[in-house]
């Protein structure tokens, strides 16, 4: 069994990996990159290395560097800053730079290590349609920073790592079907701002979808895909792929559900109108020059999220069926449950 390097294993998504990985293979060994120095290793099989994706070298110290290049064989790259709203240099410091200093790495080690790439299927930024899975390096713009620096980071991966597979995660809404929400991201925001009555239009036109996965899906796939030889050379949608749901039908069943609670009911919340992207951005310009503090605030909050649901993609997931077996829940099988969750946990729950 190779040894790993395996960065983001301290994250929700990274320990569920580095489980089911030490599942899979009982003779692995895992060098992990953490932050905090008195991070707590479970297992004799996990080294815990002090490291940085900002800093020279990784910030790796030079003999625990040594031990790495005489190691490993494989790297497993899940740390990333995935907050939508970071500002663009922030967001290439972590995500485009910081893998550039991790495959210098992987080109050092003596067996030239190969590495598993986890990116996002929405590094498709602006394009629309049914995104496959190699479209190529051209890009067609962007709708936040992450999604940039996610793409930069990919293209650096495709020319730059010995080997490699890229595995393009879609937006994880919650822990598993039980529809449990652990962390809460921009989608659990949006549908907070929803459900208070505050979200009065967003973008969205026909043949809009949301596309959502599981954290178990998720996991359990880079699991057993990072290490598969047929998988090399691969870019993986995980994601909902022809199970997405279309946006209207998805506001429908969420409005329908919230409405078994009588008082939810008698304040007569509407659905939020759903408009182009250039008439819902005269509504932003309008916020910004009339609208109050708060109202500002809640439209700049969504500003870097919404606007992808009026450009509608539906993802192809040919491989990640093909070397899995099996596709990703549909968003149906979840959808209601986390919603039901989401209300249930309270606000201050850890977003990502």
């Amino acid at each position: 069994m190779p040894t790993l390097l395996i960065t983001g294993a301290t994250g929700l998504l990274g320990r569920d990996v580095l489980r089911r990985l030490l599942a899979i293979y009982p003779d692995l060994r895992a060098y992990v990159l953490v932050r905090d120095a008195h991070w707590f290793a479970s297992d004799r099989r996990i080294i815990p290395v002090r490291g940085d994706l900002c800093a020279d070298d990784l910030g790796i110290a030079p003999d625990e560097r040594a031990a790495i290049r005489r190691d490993v064989s494989a790297i497993i790259h899940l740390a990333a800053d995935t907050r939508f709203s970071t500002p663009l240099d922030r967001a290439r410091a972590v995500n485009t730079r910081g893998t550039e200093r991790l495959l210098d790495l992987a080109n050092e080690c003596a067996t030239h290590a190969h590495v598993a790439h986890v990116s996002t299927a929405f590094v498709a930024g602006r394009r629309t349609g049914l995104i496959d899975e190699a479209f190529g390096s051209a890009n067609a713009g962007f709708v936040n920073a992450y999604e940039q620096s996610k793409f930069e980071a990919e293209q650096l991966v495709r020319t730059h790592a010995p080997s490699w597979v890229i595995l393009r995660s879609s937006t994880v809404v919650c822990d598993d079907l039980s529809g449990r929400v652990t962390q809460q991201n921009a989608v659990h925001r949006a549908l907070r701002l929803f459900h208070d009555g505050l979200v009065a239009m967003m973008p969205g036109v026909a043949g809009s979808t949301v596309d959502a996965v599981t954290t178990s899906f998720i996991a359990d796939a880079i699991a057993r895909l990072a290490l598969n030889d047929d998988a090399r050379g691969e870019i993986v949608h995980l994601c909902a792929g022809d199970g997405a749901l279309p946006l209207g039908e998805l506001l429908d069943i969420t409005h329908d559900r919230w409405s078994f609670d009588p008082i939810w009911k008698r304040r007569s919340i509407a659905l939020p109108a759903l408009t182009d992207l250039a008439t819902y951005a005269l509504f932003e310009r309008s916020v910004e020059d009339v609208g109050d503090p708060s109202l500002k605030r809640l439209t700049r909050a969504l500003a870097h999220f919404v606007p992808q649901l009026a450009l509608p993609k539906r993802f192809a997931t040919t491989n990640a069926e093909r070397l899995l077996g099996y596709g990703a829940p549909p968003v149906r099988d979840f959808w209601l449950s986390m919603v039901d969750q989401l209300l249930a946990t309270p606000q201050r729950a850890r977003a990502a």
